[in-house]
């Protein structure tokens, strides 16, 4: 591992992250990171690799900031969505796998590649899974690259059109305005 290889591939990773917060493309920090490190891995040779500890710590950092959103509340509202969203997850997968086999049935992609670059999780997770079953781990990364893109990119226009569905203000309800006391004569 060579740290000035490493350092590179952070600062393009923060460098790309912030013209895209410029330009305001949707879900800027990890599409712009993403893309900057691809870009220069790609331009140093692509033989580089990031130290063991620095996915983990990643993903400790991230874990911690979705986990500093939750609150007391999601316990109470959690039978509202177990439902949905157990169901939602079932069926995302056995449409993953079902595309997985369907490109592994049209000759474009190996069955397992398939399969593992179709199903839904993170890209470190599946890359991970696709080293530890001897698969061409490239080609699940590429997939989940393009899933990555293709999710952060349209998610604002989804979220926006959700909203849009549900009327004005969508499906919550509206704020509490706080009470201006009483009203001289």
């Amino acid at each position: 591992m060579n740290w000035l290889e490493v350092l590179a591939i952070i600062a393009g990773a923060i460098a790309v992250a912030a013209v895209f917060r410029l330009l305001r493309v949707p879900m800027w920090p990890i599409t712009g990171g993403v893309v900057g490190a691809a870009a220069v891995h790609l331009v140093i040779g692509g033989t580089t690799t990031m130290p063991p500890f620095l996915s983990p710590t990643a993903q400790i950092l991230v874990g911690a900031a979705i986990g500093a959103t939750i609150g007391p509340d999601i316990f109470r509202e959690f039978a509202r969505f177990l439902t949905p969203g157990v169901i939602a997850v079932v069926l995302v997968v056995v449409v993953g796998v079902g595309l997985g086999f369907a490109l592994y049935g049209f000759g474009l992609l190996p069955p397992a590649e398939a399969v593992l670059g179709m199903v839904p999780g993170g890209v470190g997770e599946m890359v991970a899974a696709a080293i530890s079953l001897e698969v061409d781990s490239a080609v699940v990364a590429g997939m989940h690259l393009v899933r990555l893109l293709v999710v952060m990119w349209t998610l604002p226009l989804l979220v926006r059109f959700a909203r849009h569905l549900g009327g004005p203000g969508g499906t919550h309800p509206p704020a509490a305005t706080p009470d201006p006391g009483p009203v001289p004569d």
